[in-house]
């Protein structure tokens, strides 16, 4: 399964992003907020930060899942899929993927 495929079924089936996005929005601006910072970002800047790091935790989760699905070169596509798919299912993925998104803290 190609990366972008993957990132797209991720976004449409957990509700990690809906998690995700507002506990770094919140994150970032108060580290750009906090008196030791001499950095500002704009909103725009902001949320550009926000979305890479929503991309790097998806490329961490789709590197970690790529040495775990086992596909064969002589596949074809949909059956690699297939096979990600399932995979993905029977390790229940998304649910801890989720679940971690949900406990993950900064301090």
């Amino acid at each position: 399964m190609e990366f972008e495929d993957f990132k797209k079924y991720v976004e449409e089936n957990c509700r990690a992003k809906s998690i995700f996005l507002p506990k770094v929005t919140t994150y970032i601006t108060d580290q750009i907020n906090s008196d030791e910072n001499k950095v500002y970002l704009s909103p725009s800047q902001i949320q550009y930060e926000v979305k890479k790091a929503w991309n790097d935790a998806l490329r961490n989760l789709y590197a970690k899942l790529n040495s775990k699905v086992k596909t064969k070169k002589t596949d074809s596509y949909p059956i690699k899929v297939e096979k990600w798919l399932a995979d993905m299912n029977e390790l229940e993925i998304l649910d801890e993927f989720t679940d971690s998104i949900d406990d993950m803290e900064f301090e």
